[in-house]
């Protein structure tokens, strides 16, 4: 028999108007999966970079779905924070779609030299991150600068391949960079690393029969049945 981790799904779940009343939670989940849509409300064709920004997940700001990779039967701490109304895809659908575990970064965690030693005790990470990163933004800047000053032959190729380097990095790696606070409970919102979060730059695409679960609460089941009868998916009651 194989052998399978149950602290992660096969699933993907996301889950929907969490600042909204819960009538008007149910209403959004019916339209999005009519539209066959999941869009972030604030996604834009660019991703911006702000090198000016406070805190580090501001300093690349993609438009982004976001996903958790949470087993059904341990939602619940998850939901309070959220929502009890979303739907789940499976991983494979997914990560055929472009989507990918972000990389979490304790901030409060403190940078150490190659020895183990404290490089500074006030050297904490998320300063560090944001360091460096809006250092790779300055020095990518300056040196595509000078390529574009220079005509000599050879140049053009040179600065194609930085952007598209830089273009990686951007959607690729510091898209994917989610800072928490470790020192954070289990219950707080803001300790986002149990929510075990996938993510997709950009929206996603999908057809009725592409869910593998719905979500809601059990007194919604008739009006789930009346809004979309031709789903035969996995319907589960969140309370």
């Amino acid at each position: 028999m194989e052998l399978i981790q149950r602290y992660v799904s096969k699933e993907l779940t996301h889950f929907v108007g969490r600042h909204q009343q819960e009538s008007e939670r149910f209403d959004l989940l019916i339209d999005i999966i009519k539209s066959g849509l999941l869009l972030h409300k604030n996604i834009t064709e660019d991703i911006k970079i702000n090198r000016d920004a406070h805190g580090l997940e501001d300093i690349v700001t993609p438009g982004i779905t976001c996903f958790a990779d949470i087993p059904i039967n341990d939602l619940s701490l998850h939901m309070k924070k959220y929502s009890n109304f979303g739907l789940a895809f499976n991983k494979d659908f997914l990560v055929e779609k472009g989507a990918n575990p972000v990389s979490y970064i304790a901030t409060n965690g403190i940078i150490r030299e190659a020895n183990g030693q404290p490089k500074n005790q006030n050297s904490i990470k998320e300063d560090y991150f944001k360091m460096n990163i809006k250092r790779y933004f300055s020095l990518m800047n300056q040196i595509q600068d000078m390529l574009k000053k220079k005509d000599e032959q050879g140049n053009v190729s040179i600065l194609d391949e930085l952007q598209l380097l830089d273009t990686f990095l951007i959607k690729h790696v510091f898209s994917y960079l989610k800072p928490f606070d470790a020192s954070k409970t289990d219950a707080d919102k803001e300790n986002y690393y149990l929510e075990r979060e996938w993510r997709i730059v950009g929206d996603v695409q999908f057809t009725i029969t592409d869910i593998a679960r719905i979500l809601i609460p059990e007194k919604y089941g008739k009006q789930l049945r009346t809004a979309l009868p031709e789903y035969y998916g996995q319907v589960s009651f969140t309370e």
